[in-house]
């Protein structure tokens, strides 16, 4: 044949090749989509033979030569032949089928079943047939001798192609190979494959070695190949390895090797196979082609969605305690004391990477577990260092050296290139607690929320953070936190303070704000801010601006008041005063928001420790509200309230008794009598009518306060239980009223501590003053049974430490102490009485 025929015929396989990979693949994707009941019969045979001739045909492309010319001519007839009917069944196709992206599988499965009818069909598929019963493409190549192909392997070899020895040191981790079998073993015809992902040095690449050692304990035929397909070029690199090894190309020879190893693996090799893709961080670096009898594992984080599809990848977390002491003592002097290595390992939360960086380290430096862990704490700059320490893993190349910091760097700086918004919610998330972090806290107020919801699907995407069902909050690692910070003060030291800024702000923002009627949503939000809060506040800006300094102002108040409600009175008072001073600093006396601030200040003064200090300062408040918002204003009349409650503490009752009447009145006319700023006035004006010894008013004003409190608040409301505990007390000093306050105390003891808790200063409160109710009425038993089962219940709560806590508990100890003393006495003077007794009768 001339070279001009030899062209044409190269030309031909070309184009049949390309025709009957597009056609083979819409069958394939035709008989998946549960209809190979309705596929007709001569399509069956036409997807059979179609990939056999692709196969064969590829082969001859890839090698360049050219036969006899005899054979020449029996393949070109061949060839053209198989060509003409292909090009008619794409056209038949092309008609009756329309797309799986643009039709449902109902309508699909009805053109299959009219196809059935089409004789054009049939004649393809016979005349296919013919060509393959008379002449197939594997006789072609026999025939062939000038088609020189590499000879190719025995069919029943198997090929061990993992670059790293068998790790000694790896333990657990056994639900994981569960899993990965379970994903592994599918019907016949489905490709078996499955993907690991999790968060760098998790140890998903030690799992994946661990695995392929055991699969081929297991199965001695199943060749095993590995992959690193961290960027596209160490993945070519990878490929054109395996095919050069497995005798598929010669090392000289540049064709497609990733086509070779495809349609190799696809058609030809017999036997199983394995191959682990490791490092799968780029979409386009990895394949995804179904294969009959292959496995392939990705070692990933985003992509292994995609390549485990449908099935859902494995997610390899961080060890558990039992997993991370056995590696420790693998890598760690066997004298080590267990509850130290527990230590170690929390520290390092049971990272595999930084466990096993960590005991690298120790061993150059000759270090024990204790030095290592006070050098450990010593600073964030020492923590980085430690985790900067670059050592030789297991598993990766012999000349890499690796390191927690170097692995997360990378993935910071391939997230910051991908999607810049999920880095920023990255540095963002580093100045909040590690976990609990509401999404509220990271999303902007007019921020697009599927651009939030991509940005979060990132930084899942390396396991950098994890999310509960609804996406609601979050949570990452302690150590992705400071490798965070580290990185930005790295690469750009000038957005540390930026994110700081923003974290604060935030918090602040979303802080509920201080108010004296508080609802159970807001204890829930102060509860899940409080940890976030508590820390940004550490925050030691290098050059704190007004806004730092203002926002900081502004959560401090925020926080100190519901510091304040949840009994940390202390504490409360020291925010208040700092937020005070900033903003008297930055804004004058007169602002708003540093009347707010003098006013919680003042106010924590006088309610609590009635402090002499709180009289002037609430006096000036009162005179500056006045002038800058009027004698009528709501906040006005509660800085006049507090500053009559203020003057109790220097003796002037009946002056503090006018101001609070005044209030009162005031309030009444402004807001109503039943306004919760009204029924404040109220309670402090029933206190001073109360301390004045003015029973009948007092109480009355009480009852009144706890009945309207009921009715618009419920009984278990925080103001209602306070107006409940004060009639109860006022009721107490009455005989006459004693049991209707016995049965109220009871009541109120119950519903504050299901509600504060037992431990709360006011709670411990109310069982003091019910206790002295007790011994009015003469029941000393019940009272000490009464302190002594409180105390009890207390003593390990968590509020054992707060000051207020500590108080309460030292007052119930006091009086359960002189109740046992007198009960002693009034034991032994009975006692005496019987003996006197006796003594008279004898």
């Amino acid at each position: 044949m001339d070279p001009v025929s030899a062209i044409g015929l190269v030309a031909g396989i070309i184009q049949l090749v390309e025709l009957s990979t597009k056609v083979t693949k819409r069958l394939v994707d035709f008989s998946s989509a549960a209809l190979q009941d309705d596929m007709p019969q001569a399509f069956k045979q036409i997807k059979t033979a179609l990939p056999l001739i692709v196969a064969d045909l590829q082969r001859i492309q890839a090698d360049g030569s050219y036969a006899a010319t005899q054979d020449q001519a029996a393949l070109h007839s061949v060839v053209q032949g198989c060509l003409s009917e292909t090009q008619e069944l794409d056209m038949i196709l092309e008609k009756a089928l329309p797309s799986a992206e643009d039709s449902s599988w109902e309508r699909l499965k009805k053109a299959l079943i009219s196809l059935k009818y089409d004789k054009k069909i049939d004649k393809i598929a016979a005349a296919m047939n013919s060509y393959i019963g008379i002449l197939t493409l594997h006789q072609v190549v026999d025939l062939s001798h000038n088609f020189k192909l590499e000879n190719l392997p025995s069919y029943q070899e198997s090929y061990w192609l993992v670059p790293y020895d068998k790790n000694p040191s790896f333990v657990g981790r056994d639900h994981i190979f569960k899993e990965i079998e379970s994903a592994l073993t599918v019907e016949e015809g489905v490709q078996p494959k499955t993907a690991l992902y999790g968060l760098g040095g998790i140890g998903k690449s030690q799992v994946a070695l661990e695995y392929c050692y055991r699969k081929k304990k297991k199965d001695p035929r199943c060749s095993i190949f590995w992959c690193n397909a961290a960027t596209v070029a160490r993945f070519e690199e990878s490929l054109n390895r395996m095919a050069s090894q497995c005798g598929l190309i010669s090392n000289e020879q540049a064709t497609d090797s990733f086509a070779v190893l495809r349609d190799w693996l696809e058609f030809r090799h017999q036997g199983p196979w394995l191959m682990v893709v490791d490092n799968v961080d780029d979409q386009n670096a990895f394949f995804n082609k179904h294969m009959r009898t292959g496995k392939l594992p990705s070692e990933s984080s985003d992509v292994a969605f995609d390549a485990a599809s449908p099935a859902k990848p494995i997610m390899v977390q961080e060890m558990g305690v039992a997993d991370g002491l056995e590696l420790a003592k693998k890598r760690l002097p066997n004298d080590t004391p267990e509850e130290l290595l527990v230590e170690l390992l929390e520290v390092l939360e049971f990272i595999p990477l930084a466990i096993t960086q960590a005991s690298a380290f120790m061993a150059k430096r000759r270090k024990t577990v204790r030095p290592y862990l006070d050098l450990y704490r010593k600073s964030d700059v020492t923590k980085m260092r430690l985790l900067s320490y670059e050592f030789s893993d297991h598993a990766r190349p012999g000349s890499s050296m690796e390191s927690v910091a170097k692995t997360w760097m990378i993935s910071f700086e391939a997230i910051r290139e991908s999607n810049p918004r999920a880095a920023e919610l990255l540095c963002l998330m580093t100045f909040f607690q590690h976990q609990g972090v509401p999404a509220f806290l990271l999303q902007g107020e007019e921020e697009d929320e599927f651009d939030f919801q991509d940005a979060v699907a990132a930084l899942k995407a390396f396991s950098f953070v994890d999310s509960n069902e609804e996406d609601t909050m979050f949570s990452t690692h302690r150590l992705v936190q400071l490798a965070t910070r580290c990185w930005l003060d790295q690469e750009v030291p000038s957005e540390t303070e930026r994110w700081a800024f923003a974290a604060l702000n935030s918090v602040a923002t979303h802080f509920p704000r201080p108010t004296s009627h508080p609802d159970a949503r807001y204890f829930a939000l102060g509860e899940s801010l409080l940890p976030h809060e508590e820390l940004i506040l550490q925050k030691q800006f290098k050059m704190p601006s007004k806004e730092v300094e203002l926002a900081r102002a502004r959560l401090l108040n925020s926080s100190g008041r519901y510091l304040h409600w949840k009994g940390s009175y202390d504490e409360a008072r020291s925010r208040f005063q700092e937020s005070m001073q900033i903003n008297m600093r930055l804004l004058g006396e007169r602002h708003i928001d540093t009347m707010t601030s003098t006013g919680l200040y003042g106010w924590s003064l006088a309610i609590i420790g009635h402090n002499p200090e709180a009289v002037p300062m609430l006096e000036r408040l009162v005179q500056l509200r006045t002038e800058v918002l009027g004698k009528d204003d709501p906040q006005t009349i509660d800085a006049l309230s507090d500053f009559a409650h203020a003057i109790v503490a220097a003796g002037d009752l009946q002056k503090s008794e006018a101001m609070q009447r005044e209030a009162v009145a005031r309030s009444e006319r402004i807001l109503g009598r039943r306004h919760g700023n009204t029924i404040d006035c109220m309670a402090f004006l029933a206190q001073v009518l109360h301390q004045q010894g003015k029973q009948a008013e007092a109480t009355a004003l009480q009852r009144e306060i706890f009945t309207v409190t009921l009715e618009v608040l419920g009984p278990k409301h925080i103001n209602a239980l306070m107006a409940e505990g004060n009639l109860a007390s006022m009721l107490s000093n009455d005989r006459e009223t004693y049991s209707e306050a016995y049965d109220i105390f009871k009541r109120n003891i119950q519903n504050k501590g299901e509600v504060y808790g037992l431990d709360h200063r006011e709670t411990l409160v109310t069982v003091f003053l019910f206790g002295v109710l007790l011994e009015n009425m003469g029941k000393l038993e019940e009272a000490m049974q009464l302190h002594a089962q409180v105390l009890d219940d207390i003593r390990d709560g968590p509020r054992r430490n707060v000051p207020s806590t500590r108080e309460g508990r030292e007052l119930l100890e006091d009086r359960l102490k002189c109740l046992r003393n007198a009960t002693a006495k009034l034991e032994d003077g009975s006692k005496s009485a019987m003996e006197l007794d006796s003594d008279s009768r004898a």
